[in-house]
């Protein structure tokens, strides 16, 4: 019988460094306990004020809702206004981390709690100063009543957009594609026209302001941001730069 030859004709030359292992999950533990927490003061919610509720997913459908959820109740000196806005944060930042993760490719520098966190500090940050512009301009215009619509709105169309987004960042979390990512902007997007829309016609009614001055406006307040940290975004994860 012919001894059969080895394969290996040569060895092994230089020192094999180990790799570190790469990994595309984005879903760790606490993701589940934030979803959990909102979907119980989504509850809570549904379970205490069912008319309060209803009313306020209901200002989309014209200045005659909002005229009866003011006349009744305050959102902003409520449990509830307060709640679904901790909750639209909460969401909101949790889609803006795993976005990162997702473009980046980079689960280390990213998928962190402390990550979450800071997303969560510039968004109640945006918040705040938004509404912190939005009173002044009420003062100096005297238009309070104005005011308070537009952050009814606000918080109306910011509840509808997480109550939508929310299986979507479930699919990101469990499927990390993003064409879901994709999928959660354009909800995004769409959340932020409806308000724009929304705001205007309400403005519009209850103040004296020329239309042109409005949507002058809301250009500076609302849009020009908004486009701005898109396009940063965008070149940030290109080109690793904002400018």
């Amino acid at each position: 019988m012919n001894e059969v030859s080895s394969f290996i004709t040569s060895g092994f030359e230089g020192v094999i460094s180990p790799m570190v292992r790469v990994t595309h999950e984005v879903l760790s533990g606490w993701n589940l306990i934030v979803l959990a927490a909102v979907l119980l003061l989504v509850v809570i919610n549904k379970q205490l004020y069912p008319r309060q509720f209803r009313q306020l997913l209901s200002v989309p459908g014209g200045v005659a809702h909002t005229n009866q959820l003011l006349r009744e109740w305050t959102p902003t000196r409520s449990f509830i206004g307060f709640s679904f806005l901790i909750s639209y944060i909460l969401v909101i930042s949790l889609f803006v981390q795993k976005t990162c993760v997702l473009f980046s490719r980079d689960v280390l520098a990213y998928n962190s709690f402390n990550t979450f966190s800071i997303v969560c500090g510039f968004v109640t940050g945006w918040i705040i100063l938004r509404h912190a512009i939005l009173a002044l301009m009420g003062w100096l215009f005297r238009q309070k009543e104005v005011v308070t619509r537009q952050i009814t709105v606000e918080l109306s169309t910011s509840t509808l957009c997480f109550f939508v987004i929310l299986p979507i960042m479930l699919l990101v979390l469990y499927i990390p594609y993003t064409i879901f990512v994709w999928i959660g902007i354009g909800i995004l997007f769409v959340a932020a026209l409806l308000k724009f829309f929304l705001e205007f016609i309400e403005t519009r009614v209850f103040s004296k302001m020329p239309s042109f001055y409005i949507f002058l406006y809301f250009c500076t307040l609302e849009i020009m941001p908004l486009i701005l940290l898109l396009v940063a975004g965008i070149r940030y994860f290109t080109h690793n730069t904002v400018l």
